[in-house]
């Protein structure tokens, strides 16, 4: 149209709209240059919640960083970051069923200032991420306990004995001079002790019908036991865990819930 009329007010406007391009483009791509990405972590989730996973970036300019997307699968929000800090960028992906996501290619894209012009910057894939079954179920734990008896939850008053340790005793009860000089450990022991029965979350004794349900029965014991302090074990088909009330021991028992019979989450 410039050419063809000849007329200095197009002309005008093409230029300015090739020149406005041009710089978006520049812009699109320094928005993401620079930027130093760390590997992305996933903490496992319960059926129904969303998996979030976290990606470290951090800004070495003094500027801001615009419209980051950390994407996979073509999805993604928008998040800024301020210069010269270091945060963590979400994506976050729905769940439905217990098991494993599995990994998946991601990328860190931006289409700031235009939104016409999209830059990319590859990333490490999304970690697989377990996601536990959903705890639900009415059903009152079974308070008969099974074999042996918890260990000692509540202690007060002056060192009595030792015994020798079982697993699941709190390891801040260890006695450590006693592994060095019989190079085998021992557990202390106090006056004024309190323990109570070892509970058993046992999958025949769930009043539930399907394999999922029960699933679901065990996981809302599990997490109750863990509040309120109790030793528990676990049984499954083919699996017994022991007694504990550790952490790691709850994440055990979670993570045996989420993968009995190999399944596999989906999105």
């Amino acid at each position: 149209m410039s050419i063809n009329f000849s007329n200095n007010l197009i002309f005008a406007m093409s230029f300015l709209l090739v020149g406005i391009a041009l710089v978006g483009a520049r812009f699109t791509w320094t928005n993401l240059r620079g930027l130093t990405l760390t590997d992305w972590r996933c903490e496992p989730a319960f059926a129904g919640q969303t998996a979030v996973y976290r990606l470290g970036v951090e800004n070495h300019m003094r500027s801001f960083r615009y419209g980051l997307q950390a994407m996979a699968n073509g999805v993604g929000k928008e998040q800024h970051l301020p210069p010269q800090a270091q945060e963590e960028l979400l994506f976050e992906r729905p769940t439905e069923q217990r098991g494993v996501i599995a990994a998946e290619h991601a990328i860190l894209s931006s289409c700031y200032p235009l939104g016409i012009f999209r830059a990319k910057l590859t990333t490490d894939d999304l970690p697989e991420c377990l996601v536990y079954p959903k705890p639900m179920g009415a059903q009152p734990i079974n308070d008969r306990p099974k074999g042996q008896q918890a260990h000692l939850r509540a202690e007060s008053g002056s060192f009595t004995d030792m015994r020798r340790y079982a697993p699941g005793d709190p390891l801040s009860h260890i006695h450590w001079k006693a592994m060095a000089r019989f190079d085998e450990l021992y557990t202390k022991e106090f006056d004024g002790a309190q323990g109570q029965p070892a509970l058993w979350l046992r999958w025949d004794d769930v009043q539930a019908a399907g394999v999922e349900a029960k699933l679901s029965q065990l996981c809302r014991w599990v997490l109750d036991a863990h509040a309120q302090g109790r030793e528990y074990g676990l049984e499954l088909p083919g699996l017994i865990i022991e007694p504990g009330n550790e952490d790691p021991h709850q994440r055990e028992c979670l993570r045996a819930l989420a993968l009995y019979g190999g399944k596999e989450a989906s999105e």
